[in-house]
């Protein structure tokens, strides 16, 4: 949905709005500033206990405010911190309040013999704005957020988004018997079990009825629903989604019969597919997405539920199990509030379950939030404009609304949220294009196709996604000489040489590739600087930027640095990186050829014809350019090398090449990895756990038995492991780390040596060559700035709330009408 492009790729750009009032002193420029923005399709619920699209949850961005958030401290070296809204403070007070897990029935750790050896991650106190109320004045209290939980956990309701305060880390103490009160409950059929456990498959899912989960509470396997596979993050299709939702039952389950066996078997490996994962019926993959009705709930009242009351402005969360206070303050981005009066006044109580209309329209909508409705107009547009009653805007003697942040960015209080008025249109991305060039808009987002004509643009934003874009091999020599006999191959068996290989990746200039591409970076390893190992104690801990990372790539490529040598530091070595290296290609290729001729398995001077499984779907013209200039690449390194030349052959329509590469069906694959930002020690696993993931390059790696020493250096800082040498298997090192893993307790100075070293020997197999990192690009208009140029995934450029105006509306109008020709910016 086009609608929350301004929001994700800002990242809070609106849900972290902290202003401030009093500021009588303070002049604003007068005049009215609007940002202009489009969507595809327009919201339809914005309710915030069963919202459902990124749609939906951008309307929610405009108009609600959440506890706390995270903003810049440092823009200029991208550092973050915690910021407070609609919370003043929040405080783990477990120590304190004991008695409560006991109360409310938390899940003690299992170290802990009872609550007195408790003290901490249970009990949380959260101290509420004073001063903040509903766009109509009525006060926001401690009575408001119980009043909206209650309604929101209500079992004769069971709303959507329920979910999250009924299970997952956020789940409030006792939240779960009180949603399944006199109701139906769905338990996982297979349990949850923790790292290191052995999961129970016992249950009969063939004479039992079983049910998936399509909008209610998370299964074993994830911890999110499948709508938001669909809708959120786009992991499944319309198509898939569709084929089963049409039996979903008003729990947000549906039963699996012999009617929709296969649809919703099709439905789950859509997923698992995104994982480089798959499954048949009745395997452990897929019986971890079922769920059997194990009873009914008994009565249960609100008071059993782990949040109350301290006084008017206080309340206090008791967790199900326990949280740390840095993730709980990340649940606190989010808010629950509802309006009483029309929350109930919109009820329906005609069918099975309680309802209401809360959220979706003008006039069932009441804002807490910087901006509030004006208009809707269904299909078409959407206005909000500033919310004069939002505890942080000060008006003016010249009737401007003004607000300063009460943290300091960069050292300094700043204005926030200069915009005015922000308008929503529906249109064709072909149409937003033209209403872009034609000062209508601020912001588009250039197809694959379009992107070149834009990419020197002072105005084009690229922000850094965790995906590493690469090709993988099957390097099984039985494998590649099948496919050179039967498949339309010839001579794959090259990719076999690891200097082959090697040389392969030194040979691709990276820079010139991402031309290409839809406005990649060039890549030169497994993880790229979104990564962060110890991310909420220390905003700085960027994994790529450490010395044991750094160390990694500059050993993997060879560069020397110190006294005497090109680069003085092991920064300098590490940031002349380019991944190409023509002559030492060339070299290799002829090394390649040498062995391989030896080896019996080449005849030197024949030409290599290799197909790739380049994608899911069909191939587009920039599929075909990237493919181009790879071949053109490695027949500049096989010149003279003995070797004829390679032609390359891009193949569309596959429906898993992650699988299909190790199958033997393809020798080279294109794809990617990423996710777990926050924690980059995790991912090793999918390149050394079959146990967990299924592995691209499996048909001649195998990690379960290839082992792997490790010596950490003999300084103090690696502790009891200074100076000592451990081997393991890689699936064992991967694994290592987290969990119940031997190195799960050590400290970042241990974990970040051995991640440094995993990254560096996997890289060396040349199994898999990183090629690019994968952005999100758009343009922004003239007419707008934001805060910083300095991307950081935590808060991206600072968004809406601190955007700067450059003209304000009229002076925009001029600005176009001066500078436009023939009615069109130019913006190349």
């Amino acid at each position: 949905m086009k609608l929350k492009k301004l929001l994700t790729v800002v990242a809070f750009a609106l849900s972290a709005l902290i202003l401030v009032g009093c500021k009588t002193t303070t002049t604003a420029a007068a005049g009215s500033y609007t940002y202009n923005t489009y969507a595809t399709a327009l919201a339809n619920n914005w309710n915030p206990h069963t919202w459902e699209t990124n749609a939906d949850s951008a309307v929610l961005d405009y108009i609600t405010t959440p506890l706390v958030n995270l903003t810049i401290l440092d823009s200029e070296n991208a550092i973050y911190q915690w910021s407070y809204d609609m919370a003043t403070s929040v405080t783990d007070v477990t120590a304190e309040h004991q008695a409560d897990l006991t109360t409310y029935g938390s899940t003690l750790p299992s170290g802990a013999a009872s609550v007195a050896d408790v003290e901490s991650g249970f009990v949380f106190e959260i101290s509420l704005r004073e001063g903040a109320t509903w766009e109509d004045g009525t006060a926001i209290n401690a009575d408001t957020y119980i009043y909206s939980m209650q309604q929101l956990l209500d079992s004769s309701m069971r709303n959507y988004r329920a979910n999250l305060y009924v299970s997952g880390d956020s789940a409030i103490a006792g939240a779960e018997s009180f949603y399944n009160s006199e109701s139906p409950i769905y338990s996982p059929v297979v349990p949850a079990y923790g790292e290191g456990d052995t999961p129970d498959y016992s249950f009969d899912i063939v004479n039992n009825k079983v049910y998936i989960n399509l909008k209610s509470t998370g299964m074993t396997f994830s911890s999110y629903s499948f709508y938001q596979f669909y809708d959120d993050y786009g992991l499944i299709s319309a198509e898939a989604y569709d084929a089963v939702a049409a039996d979903e039952n008003v729990y947000g389950l549906v039963e699996v019969t012999a009617a929709n066996k296969a649809a919703v078997l099709a439905l789950i490996n859509e997923y698992l597919a995104a994982f480089n994962l798959s499954c048949v019926e009745g395997d452990h993959n897929y019986m971890e997405f079922l769920f059997y009705q194990s009873g009914v709930g008994e009565e249960v009242s609100f008071d059993a539920v782990g949040l109350y009351k301290v006084d008017d402005y206080t309340i206090r969360y008791v967790c199900q199990t326990y949280l740390d206070l840095n993730y709980f303050l990340t649940s606190l981005t989010s808010n629950w509030l509802v309006y009483k009066d029309l929350y109930e006044a919109n009820f329906d109580t005609t069918g099975e379950l309680k309802t209401t209309t809360y959220g979706t329209s003008l006039e069932t909508t009441m804002s807490y939030g910087p901006y509030k409705l004006e208009s809707f107009q269904d299909a078409k547009q959407m206005v909000f404009v500033q919310n004069a009653e939002w505890y942080g805007f000060t008006t003016l003697d010249n009737g401007a609304l003004y607000s300063e942040t009460e943290f300091l960015v960069d050292g300094e209080h700043v204005q926030q949220y200069q915009t005015t008025k922000v308008v929503i249109d529906v249109m064709t991305d072909a149409a937003a294009k033209q209403s872009f060039l034609s000062g209508d808009l601020d912001d588009w987002s250039p197809s694959s196709d379009e992107l070149s004509t834009y990419s020197t643009s002072t105005q084009l934003y690229q922000v850094y996604e965790t995906y590493t874009m690469s090709f993988f091999f099957n390097t099984n020599v039985d494998d590649l000489e099948a496919l050179d006999e039967s498949a339309g191959n010839t001579n794959s068996v090259v990719l076999s040489n690891i200097n082959f290989r090697n040389a392969f990746s030194l040979a691709i200039d990276r820079t010139e590739w991402v031309t290409k591409t839809a406005g990649y970076a060039p890549a030169y390893s497994l993880l790229n600087s979104l990564y962060y190992y110890d991310v909420y104690d220390n905003p700085d801990s960027i994994y790529r930027n450490t010395d044991e990372a750094m160390q990694a790539i500059v050993d993997l490529y060879g560069i020397e640095y110190g006294e005497g040598k090109a680069y003085a530091t092991l920064k300098d070595a590490y940031e002349s990186v380019t991944g190409y290296n023509l002559t030492e290609a060339k070299a290799l290729m002829a090394a390649a050829c040498d062995e391989l001729v030896a080896a019996g398995l080449y005849t030197e001077g024949e030409d290599i014809y290799i197909k790739i499984a380049y994608k899911k779907g069909a191939l587009d013209s920039d599929d075909q350019a990237q493919v181009q200039l790879i071949q053109n690449y490695l027949n500049a390194a096989l010149e003279g090398s003995g070797f004829g030349t390679i032609t390359l052959e891009a193949v569309g329509g596959i429906a898993s090449r992650y699988a299909a590469v190790p199958a033997g069906e393809y020798a080279i694959g294109y794809g990617a990895w990423g996710g777990a930002a926050f924690y980059p020690f995790s991912n090793f696993q999918v390149y050394m756990d079959p146990d967990s993931y299924d592995i691209n390059e499996a048909a001649d790696w195998d990690p379960t038995t290839e082992t792997f020493e490790i010596t950490f250096p003999d300084d103090a800082k690696y502790g009891t492991y200074a100076g000592q040498s451990v081997t393991m298997t890689y699936q064992d090192w991967s694994n290592s780390m987290e969990g119940s893993g031997d190195f799960a307790e050590a400290n970042f100075d241990v974990k970040l040596f051995i991640a440094a070293a995993l990254e560096e020997q996997y890289l060396g197999f040349y199994y898999r060559i990183p090629l690019a990192t994968s952005t999100s690009c758009f343009l922004l208009s003239y007419k707008v700035s934001y805060f910083t140029e300095n991307y950081n995934i935590m808060y991206a450029f600072g968004g809406l709330r601190l955007m700067k105006y450059n003209y304000t509306d009229a002076e925009w109008e001029a600005f176009v009408a001066a500078h436009a020709v023939n009615g069109v910016l130019s913006y190349e």
